[in-house]
């Protein structure tokens, strides 16, 4: 019996754009202040005392890197063109609401991708969401630290529609759109994107440069980093991690084919595609699949109030370690041999890679 695929959200694990070879880089960094503020070792010992002194700290060092930051040699021109999100998720609408109330200023645009982005919702799915910065606000200090406070406020409300929530907003600047890095956010998946609020029509020039290698890069971290949670066993610890393991496996379909062709896909096309490539080893893809379409995880009420309460700038920690244990169920679907059907397909995807 063939399984239906729903919409894969498309996740923005930091692996995805943090592959090794680019940790020097200004997009490198200016992605990992977004997402904890830290950018040197010491930063993660000042943030248990003051997470809000390193995300100020910091944003006078994004800022001033910024201003003389160029994103490469731009390329073709491209015209973008979004519909205004005229879904029904409640979480949607009041995250574009309170973004668009407290820093839309600062915003050329924020937008919904994934399953919400074409009403495909499940009560697997989270929220992913993206922001494109204007040059003011990234050259600013002040307003750029103010911009952060935002975003986490709203990412503390995409926990009423995950709690798992494992990432945040994705984030462009107004210089990217010159030189657009197409291996970040493939220009594609704006075709099935929804815009909360901002400009719905704008110009990109791609950026094709070294594109190709990045998305190889991807690939092999993504392989990397799967075939280590399978290896510790660490993905059955709680919800939290085993939902991770899950996005980064149904992931691995997409993440190969734009690194085989160096262009992007969207991840919904990308499962029969991988099927006709790999046969029968695809059965604990299919497996994979239906866990995420049965997915029934609920929270108790006064843990989700209780995370609610953190600090926006932190409450991703707290979700780390206070999701539940998983049932004897789940554990028992994932024996050692169902491990090994899941590592060995994706070493079959590296050896075709390699080919």
């Amino acid at each position: 019996m063939r399984v239906s695929f729903i919409l894969i959200d498309f996740k923005i694990l930091l692996f995805l754009i943090m592959a090794p070879g680019i940790e020097d880089s200004f997009r490198y960094r200016m992605l990992k202040y977004f997402r904890s503020g830290r950018l040197a070792g010491v930063d993660k010992v000042l943030s248990f005392i003051s997470t809000a002194y390193v995300y100020k700290k910091n944003a006078a060092v994004i800022s001033s890197a910024y201003r003389s930051y160029h994103a490469g040699t731009p390329g073709k021109l491209e015209d973008v063109s979004v519909q205004h999100y005229s879904g029904a998720n409640e979480v949607a609408i009041r995250i574009g609401r309170a973004l668009q109330e407290k820093a839309g200023a600062e915003l050329i645009g924020a937008y919904v991708h994934g399953s919400i982005g074409t009403g495909e919702e499940i009560s697997y799915s989270d929220f992913d969401g993206l922001v494109i910065v204007n040059n003011g606000c990234m050259s600013d200090p002040d307003r750029l630290f103010s911009l952060v406070l935002a975003l986490k406020e709203t990412e503390q409300m995409m926990i009423d529609m995950d709690p798992l929530q494992h990432h945040g907003w994705f984030v462009l600047t107004e210089k990217d759109l010159e030189c657009y890095p197409e291996n970040y956010f493939p220009l594609v998946l704006f075709q099935y994107a929804k815009c909360l609020f901002g400009s719905k029509n704008f110009r990109v020039m791609l950026n094709s440069e070294g594109c190709a290698i990045q998305f190889k890069k991807t690939f092999y971290h993504l392989a990397d980093s799967i075939l280590h949670k399978l290896e510790t066993n660490s993905f059955l610890e709680n919800h939290y991690v085993f939902k991770n393991l899950l996005s980064e496996f149904m992931l691995l379909p997409a993440v190969y084919f734009q690194a085989k062709t160096g262009n992007g896909i969207f991840k919904k096309f990308s499962f029969e595609k991988i099927e006709n490539e790999t046969g029968e080893k695809f059965e604990v893809m299919r497996t994979i699949s239906l866990l995420r379409q049965q997915w029934n995880f609920r929270m108790p009420a006064s843990d989700i109030e209780r995370m609610k309460k953190q600090n926006p700038l932190t409450t991703n920690r707290y979700a780390k370690h206070h999701t539940g244990k998983l049932s004897a169920e789940l554990k028992n679907i994932f024996s050692t041999d169902f491990i090994n059907r899941m590592r060995s397909f994706v070493f079959d995807l590296t050896n075709r890679m390699e080919k």
